[in-house]
């Protein structure tokens, strides 16, 4: 595997920290947009997991837009874990946000809301992934992901990401496919937009 898709599916080492970063500069707007229409959808909420949760940013938002909620991070990275445990170290102190180190296995008890974003290039059985997190979701739970389509991702990740057996998608309606064959219910996906600029896509669906 090249670096690009070592790098960004489990960043480790130096080079890690620096990709972690450049995470967290380039994806808290999508994130904090992400969190916000997702509160909008199910802001009841009480126990929320975010898996790929990266650098922390992503959990930032979910802890700020679900004040009530525990909240669960997992990532395969020890150094992604690092830097949210210390980007949200109030937040585990008091409890409300746990970490743990993995993958979607993780998810041993139900929750309410599931979020993953930018991770879903990196699950190479994506239906697979899908229909596991059909069965960790509570019966009136909501499953997000957010993602790009591929013409809406860095040139190096269009080149880079195929190469290394990473999955891009063309357009929104492949995302949703995928919601479907896993068995939930009907997916919506919504274009976020930012000014002069497309953050990405949210799609949603419920078990």
């Amino acid at each position: 595997m090249g670096f690009t898709g070592r790098q960004f599916s489990r960043p480790s080492g130096a080079a890690g920290r620096l990709v972690g970063g450049l995470m967290a500069r380039g994806n808290r707007a999508f994130n904090i947009e992400v969190a916000d229409r997702l509160g909008a959808l199910h802001g009841g909420a009480r126990r929320i997991a975010e898996v790929g949760c990266g650098p922390g940013v992503g959990l930032a938002a979910l802890l700020r837009r679900f004040p009530e909620a525990e909240v669960l991070g997992i990532d395969l990275s020890p150094e992604m874990l690092a830097q949210s445990r210390s980007r949200n170290a109030a937040a585990v102190r008091s409890g409300r946000l746990a970490l743990r180190r993995g993958g979607v296995e993780q998810l041993d008890t139900p929750v309410d809301l599931i979020v993953a974003v930018h991770v879903l290039y990196f699950w190479h059985q994506p239906v697979e992934v899908l229909s596991w997190l059909r069965r960790a979701v509570t019966e009136d739970g909501l499953v997000g992901l957010g993602y790009r389509c591929r013409q809406d991702m860095p040139p190096p990740a269009r080149r880079g990401f195929p190469k290394e057996g990473h999955l891009l998608y063309e357009v929104d309606s492949q995302v949703r496919g995928l919601f479907a064959a896993a068995g939930f219910q009907t997916a919506r996906s919504v274009r976020i937009d930012a000014t002069r600029m497309h953050l990405g896509w949210l799609t949603v669906a419920r078990p």
